[in-house]
């Protein structure tokens, strides 16, 4: 299917707001995977909001200014690739955001988020033992479809099924077409997790989502002030 948003217009946008791209990853990347990007950088605005520091790294302790993403599934623990980690120095918790990694559902199989947020303790547990972090300790999740037109009813059916497995965490459709009536119902009757049409990096949507994944957030704070 056509891509909804540009390359041109993508590139542009990911360069402002996290960095200079990497040589061979710009060359390499579609439209789809800087979509992504682009909304990692939208929960990396949600979690600011929400109180963090972030620090775009590519091993966790040094920050850089030139950015390389994953443009096709991959496991976290592999190197090479930028994330970002966000400090929240109130409850002295962390948590990373990664492009197009793999979780392990609830059945143990794993799935791609293409933008998925997870505890640090649960994302160095992944780098150390070289397994796929759980789904327990994913707190949201992302899955981007950069169409030109709404994705078909199939895509919402697979989209269930996936929020089924991760079901510890706030799962999200997230494209940038007006959405069909169809897919907007089937997704608003699940309980966690929301579908966000005309997502686009500067639209009223994109706000939208970076309003729902801040509270998101927010709660998970929450929980981790209790314990």
């Amino acid at each position: 299917m056509k891509a909804g948003v540009g390359k041109v217009e993508l590139v542009q946008f990911v360069e402002r707001s996290l960095g200079v791209l990497d040589a061979s990853y710009r060359g390499f990347a579609k439209e789809s995977d800087l979509y992504e990007a682009a909304l990692l950088y939208i929960a990396v605005e949600a979690a600011h909001a929400a109180g963090g520091l972030s620090m775009i790294t590519y091993d966790g302790r040094t920050a850089t200014t030139q950015v390389r993403f994953r443009c096709s599934p991959g496991n976290l623990w592999a190197p090479g690739f930028t994330y970002v980690r966000v400090l929240f120095p109130e409850i002295r918790e962390t948590i990373e955001i990664h492009l197009g990694v793999k979780v392990a559902g609830s059945s143990g199989v794993a799935h791609e988020c293409d933008v998925a947020i997870l505890e640090r303790d649960e994302a160095d547990q992944s780098r150390r033992s070289g397994a796929h972090p759980k789904q327990s300790k994913l707190i949201a999740a992302i899955e981007a479809k950069n169409y030109s037109a709404s994705p078909e009813l199939g895509i919402g059916r697979g989209f269930v099924g996936l929020s089924a497995e991760l079901t510890r965490a706030n799962c999200n459709l997230v494209f940038p077409a007006k959405g069909r009536d169809n897919i907007t119902k089937l997704i608003a009757k699940r309980k966690s997790g929301m579908c966000f049409d005309e997502v686009t990096p500067v639209s009223p949507a994109a706000e939208r989502l970076r309003s729902y994944l801040e509270t998101v957030i927010r709660n998970w704070i929450a929980t981790r002030r209790v314990s």
